[in-house]
């Protein structure tokens, strides 16, 4: 697992701000992380030596910065991972071990750190398979064969462009799974680019600084109407594929966005 798999940390310039926080915690949680950390950016590097930064260069967009990266990365295997997501428990690391000798064994495109959505059907006690064509097969967190991530991203699109259109171009393509519980728990720093208060009440308690001046703190409105996003998600998610299918193409009908 040494020298095919990796750990990638996507991010960019504007939240180089994030960077100090997050790998304070992430090694406190990961401190015997056995395979190579990268950082993704575009034009800043992260002073730690047992991060590499990778650099792609001007931010033209996501999906054209995001293959620049990849192409720098020498493993087979990547889970990769965001900066706004705090990881909060201790990470097993034999189970990413597991992960990653499944995904060699399995001839694995893509598998879910956690069962959302849920599987189609069971595998063992550790993994569930999607079937061809399921909604959000692809995610952009979790592990990925770098090949077929790189075949997937298509230029000019922003990250949620292509959980979505990722998803239909891997309609036909097998070795999509998920795992049947959640890795490690974690929380999300940021909402439209402003500080969550469950990430700066965290950092607070644990004395991880935070540059307060570089980015603001999100209002009570914008709470409230992401708590609704995440529970109209999470309710998606947990619904069979099915169910899922219908539901979208009915939104799409409507021109609603999804």
């Amino acid at each position: 697992m040494k020298n095919t798999s990796c750990v990638l940390i996507l991010s960019c310039d504007k939240y180089a701000d994030l960077w100090y926080p997050f790998f304070e915690i992430f090694w406190k949680n990961w401190p015997d992380c056995p395979i190579p950390v990268y950082l993704g950016s575009n034009t800043i590097s992260y002073k730690d030596r047992r991060v590499k930064t990778i650099l792609s260069g001007k931010d033209e967009n996501w999906s054209s910065s995001y293959k620049k990266i990849l192409n720098q990365i020498p493993e087979k295997y990547i889970f990769v991972w965001v900066e706004d997501g705090f990881v909060i428990r201790k990470v097993n690391t034999n189970k990413v071990v597991m992960i990653f000798d499944f995904m060699e064994r399995n001839n694995a495109n893509h598998i879910h750190f956690r069962p959302l959505p849920k599987p189609d059907n069971l595998i063992d006690i550790n993994f569930g398979a999607y079937h061809k064509c399921t909604p959000y097969r692809v995610n952009l967190v979790g592990f990925w064969r770098k090949k077929y991530l790189l075949k997937l991203l298509l230029d000019g699109e922003n990250g949620w462009d292509f959980e979505i259109m990722g998803s239909y171009r891997s309609s036909y393509d097998e070795g999509f799974y998920c795992l049947n519980y959640i890795l490690f728990d974690y929380i999300h720093a940021i909402e439209k680019g402003k500080w969550l208060p469950e990430a700066s009440n965290y950092c607070k308690a644990y004395g991880y600084k935070i540059d307060k001046n570089n980015r603001e703190f999100i209002t009570r409105l914008m709470i409230i109407k992401s708590k609704l996003k995440s529970i109209y998600f999470d309710f998606m998610m947990k619904t069979n594929s099915r169910f899922r299918v219908k539901t979208m193409d009915l939104l799409r009908k409507l021109l609603v966005s999804y």
